[in-house]
């Protein structure tokens, strides 16, 4: 980019409010970023637990199935155990949630 141009769109932008604009009340500071930060864990808990368990159990039936020789089926079996133990933690953990606040 040339000079002259840089100037003339530096002109446009600072005619036009270029200016950042005030942070509103909501937005708050980086000391609120911790807080909200606090506030999210348990819910990042919960989905971590749910993605945490079918990972790890589909991975535990595919290791099954290539030392047993039984491809697909216990991919698919620890997919579900995995799905289903997963869903059980999370909807565990976000009732817990719910029931301390």
């Amino acid at each position: 980019m040339t000079a002259p141009r840089a100037r003339v769109i530096w002109r446009c932008f600072s005619r036009a409010g270029g200016d950042l604009p005030e942070k509103r009340p909501s937005e708050g500071g980086e000391e609120h970023a911790a807080d909200s930060y606090r506030r999210a864990a348990p819910y990042l808990d919960a989905s971590w637990q749910l993605v945490g368990s079918v990972a790890l159990w589909t991975v535990v039936g595919w290791f099954a199935d290539r030392k047993l020789h039984t491809v697909p089926w216990l991919l698919v079996s620890g997919a579900v155990v995995g799905t289903a133990l997963g869903f059980y933690l999370f909807f565990k953990s976000v009732l817990a949630i719910g029931r301390k606040k």
